[in-house]
């Protein structure tokens, strides 16, 4: 928390140990560092069908995802979200096993079905008890805090996962299924369910899954920065999505060994997480006025520059792994806090709003993920990582002078934002 916020009442520190826990053991914590190797190495697929099969994912993330926020809204977010990463860790499990290109479809349908499910839920209904706590600001606080404890614990599991994988490199997927079977397990005996009422101590209105639907939608379409914002966070997390899946060939080709690359992600990651904690200290007004957006275009042309313009080197790949985990400290807490706040207050849809945002976000991964793989196939994944980011920093560049109305609720005071 920054100096001035008020203590957390017991119920938003009880909010706060759960998002730290899922922060610790989200998804892929421990194959991070192997994935793409798994998929060349022990399943014997190509690096091109790797990227049509994360490509594939997104894709049908882009088609779940708002009816999936619209099923949670109405039904109970809780339940999604432990029947979502159930069937994550089925299809974590099934992965191991996959032998063909039809298995690998069915486990594409599971990842993206659990995903959606779970996408938003946990976000959505804490940052309603923050709100209803009146403590917006605190919200953004313990939001970064666990994007760097996440990336931390990221980073000693990425090491763990390399040593693993020098055993076998099922074992780090074997790992991520267990600890997320356990974080679902204990989300389900202590996340409280969401509030039924809005902030004026009304019940919340029930709406159908089609109003709700048209609420959401009515909601992004009428506010030009909720669009924006949407979009910066997408360009921004395709940007490092795809990048990542070139990661590890290219640290294969510069002659780093295998059991290494979980130390060398550990060092990195450590970066990002250091970054989120200092983030979480940034001044509100700040994040209001959308610097950190400034701070992400300027640290992906850092981290692509050296490669441009001398080539890439085992040294300058680093830097540009370096580069984007410092954004991965930033962009994440930013946006969820940028996005719920422009949201607003008591709106019964939130989940299905955050699922938009999904929505265009999966959809520019895909394009990202398979574009990638397509000129790394057509030229070299060199090239390709090069393309990848300049467009990126490109459209990030036009969404910052694309003019944008501050929202009804960023004007909004709130006695913990004062």
């Amino acid at each position: 928390m920054r100096k001035g916020d008020l203590p957390l009442p017991e119920d938003l520190r009880l909010w706060r140990r759960l998002a730290l826990t899922q922060a610790l053991l989200g998804p892929e914590i421990f194959s991070m560092a192997i994935l793409v190797i798994f998929f060349v190495e022990y399943a014997g697929f190509s690096f091109s069908v790797f990227s049509t099969f994360t490509a594939t994912l997104f894709i049908l993330n882009w088609m779940l995802e708002v009816p999936a926020g619209a099923f949670a809204d109405k039904f109970g977010r809780k339940k999604c979200l432990v029947a979502g990463n159930t069937v994550y860790v089925g299809a974590i499990v099934l992965l191991v096993f996959a032998q063909s290109y039809l298995s690998l479809a069915f486990v594409a349908l599971m990842y993206a079905v659990g995903s959606c499910l779970a996408s938003g839920t946990f976000q959505a209904t804490m940052y309603e008890a923050f709100s209803a706590r009146q403590a917006t600001s605190q919200f953004h606080s313990v939001m970064a805090e666990t994007t760097g404890l996440g990336l931390w614990g990221a980073a000693l599991a990425a090491t763990v996962g390399g040593w693993l994988a020098a055993y076998s490199l099922a074992l780090p997927l074997l790992v991520d299924a267990v600890a997320l079977a356990l974080l679902t397990l204990y989300l389900l005996l202590r996340m409280p369910p969401a509030s039924t009422q809005a902030p004026s101590g009304r019940v919340k209105p029930s709406l159908s899954i089609r109003k709700m639907l048209t609420s959401a939608w009515r909601i992004t379409l009428a506010s030009p920065t909720l669009c924006v914002l949407f979009a910066g966070l997408a360009i921004t997390f395709a940007c490092v999505r795809a990048s990542f899946n070139a990661y590890q060939p290219l640290m294969l080709d510069a002659g780093i060994p295998v059991q290494y690359f979980g130390v060398a992600f550990c060092v990195l990651v450590l970066l990002g997480g250091g970054v989120a904690k200092i983030f979480s200290k940034l001044p509100k007004p700040w994040l209001d006025r959308g610097y950190p957006e400034l701070a992400v275009i300027a640290v992906f042309i850092l981290g692509l520059l050296p490669v441009a313009l001398l080539g890439m080197s085992p040294i300058f790949l680093l830097l540009s792994v370096a580069a984007h985990q410092f954004v991965r400290g930033v962009f994440p807490s930013y946006y969820s806090y940028r996005i719920n706040r422009e949201i607003p207050v008591g709106t019964p849809a939130r989940t299905t709003v955050l699922s938009i945002a999904n929505l265009i976000r999966a959809l520019v991964t895909a394009i990202a993920v398979f574009g990638i793989g397509g000129i790394a196939d057509d030229l070299d994944l060199v090239t390709a990582y090069k393309w990848i980011n300049s467009l990126a920093i490109a459209a990030l560049i036009a969404l910052v002078i694309f003019p944008r109305s501050p929202g009804k609720n960023v004007d909004t005071p709130h006695p913990s934002d004062n």
